[in-house]
């Protein structure tokens, strides 16, 4: 008898979260039809021994593999027709998953993203615009394409990267996360690519997750996340506007980053590694 794929596969990214990756897994029991893939990025503290679920298919990577890496090894073996991808800090609400899926049908559709609350229920603002001169001048990412966070579905040009949904198809056309991008901006990059390819990036208020957040950040040093956010910035206004048109935007990025590497100093080194 021929086993029946999945309607989803839900690709779960872990690096020391064991304890949130497990809430993450009982969020998810109750769908039905779904595949359950943790890829486990070296983790110490016990994650992949406290899955004991036989349904689960962990997979253990490197330490050194970045996030886009990890999420390619786990569509490698997912054999859903959709995708859901997502860090293992995040619990999904009911009917989050089928709202999610349902929203990719729309073949106009290529990514489509939850509300994300925080862990205190707050919304986590997980959209914007791409970056401009006019956001990097004024600090604050343009997020005016979402007027009513709490109901519709809104069109974005990018959305966070800690949950996403899309067709296996559209992965695959689109040939998933950069891998060569280590930290931050796989998000971004990827809805740029859908766009380019004429599909919408789509924010879903009704599918709801919360994202508990910095699980796996929280022991770099301040000074490794903002350099590499900065990275992720400058890369960002590249792809969008070109080397030469994006320079005085990144130049304001750099001179914003300077400020506060100074600002530090000032204050007994306080963004030292």
């Amino acid at each position: 008898m021929t086993k029946q794929h999945p309607n989803v596969s839900i690709v779960i990214i872990s690096h020391n979260t064991r304890a949130l990756t497990l809430r993450c897994l009982e969020s998810l029991i109750p769908n039905q039809n779904s595949e359950l893939i943790v890829v486990d990025t070296g983790s110490t503290d016990g994650t992949i021994e406290a899955i004991t679920d036989p349904s689960v298919n962990v997979i253990s990577a490197n330490k050194a593999t970045g996030y886009a890496a990890a999420a390619h090894l786990g569509v490698k073996q997912a054999l859903g027709t959709n995708l859901i991808i997502c860090n293992a800090d995040t619990e999904f609400h009911p009917a989050a998953v089928e709202r999610l899926v349902n929203a990719i049908a729309d073949t106009s559709i290529g990514i489509a993203a939850p509300r994300l609350l925080n862990t205190d229920g707050t919304l986590q603002h997980s959209w914007a615009r791409f970056p401009d001169i006019a956001s990097e001048w004024s600090g604050c990412l343009d997020r005016s394409e979402v007027d009513n966070p709490e109901h519709g579905t809104h069109k974005v040009s990018w959305v966070g990267g800690a949950c996403i949904a899309l067709k296996s198809a559209t992965w695959d056309a689109l040939n998933g996360y950069n891998p060569d991008i280590m930290f931050y901006g796989e998000d971004t990059d990827l809805c740029w690519r859908a766009q380019q390819a004429g599909l919408n990036t789509v924010f879903i208020a009704d599918a709801v997750v919360t994202h508990h957040g910095g699980s796996s950040s929280s022991a770099r040093s301040p000074l490794w996340i903002r350099k590499h956010l900065l990275r992720a910035r400058l890369r960002d206004l590249r792809t969008a506007h070109g080397p030469l048109t994006a320079i005085p935007a990144q130049c304001i990025s750099l001179a914003r980053f300077v400020a506060w590497l100074l600002k530090g100093i000032g204050t007994n080194g306080a963004h030292r590694p």
